[in-house]
């Protein structure tokens, strides 16, 4: 219960954060194109907008955050994908490693995802939020990993910039977009390290203690 209690708070967080880039990034295109003007806002209710805005940005994130994990599982498991040869190799080898290290500890038949099960044991039998930060960076940056895509497909349809500007635009959203999505994988390998860790300290700890 109180894992579950602390996941929310987590996925609460995130959600406000991706929701208010989202928001945010919409009302920038509603003032670039003359769609609302800032006197319009500041002329609106000052008490429904702070209540009105939060509920807004929270639906907001919460609904982008599925489609966020699909996008970025379809266009990372491309086989040209880009995070193949970032230099992670040495980090992905002490990934590997520590997942070969947990398996000695997982019965022989048990089927599925190895860092799954050893994320369920741990919220079962030795809870443990250390994860949970990392988590919370990898969604959020995953997040923003979609949401520029998704800027940097639709500007060349929305404004009349000339080829050379579409062009640096279009450059520098996908640069930051790629930017995005190695954060994400880095916060990632950081979720995948500390649950083997904890999975594997647990059953040292219990031996040295028998």
């Amino acid at each position: 219960m109180i894992e579950k209690i602390k996941l929310s708070l987590w996925d609460f967080f995130v959600s406000i954060l991706s929701g208010y880039a989202i928001v945010l990034s919409i009302l920038i295109h509603c003032l670039l194109k003359g769609l609302i003007t800032w006197k319009a806002i500041l002329d609106s209710s000052t008490v429904l907008i702070p209540i009105a805005g939060l509920l807004t940005i929270i639906l907001v994130g919460l609904l982008f955050e599925p489609l966020a994990n699909y996008v970025t599982k379809l266009l990372t498991t491309c086989p040209r994908r880009y995070l193949k040869e970032l230099g992670l190799k040495n980090w992905d080898n002490n990934i590997r490693y520590l997942e070969q290290k947990a398996r000695q500890y997982i019965p022989s038949d048990i089927e599925g995802s190895i860092f799954q099960y050893c994320k369920n044991w741990i919220n079962q039998n030795a809870p443990d939020d250390s994860y949970m930060p990392f988590l919370a960076k990898y969604g959020f940056y995953r997040s923003m990993f979609i949401l520029t895509l998704l800027n940097a497909i639709s500007i060349p349809f929305i404004y009349q910039l000339s080829l050379i500007k579409t062009i640096m635009v279009l450059s520098s959203m996908i640069i930051l977009a790629l930017v995005y999505l190695r954060r994400s994988s880095d916060f990632y390998r950081h979720i995948s390290i500390t649950i083997y860790s904890r999975f594997i300290s647990s059953f040292n700890t219990n031996t040295m203690g028998n």
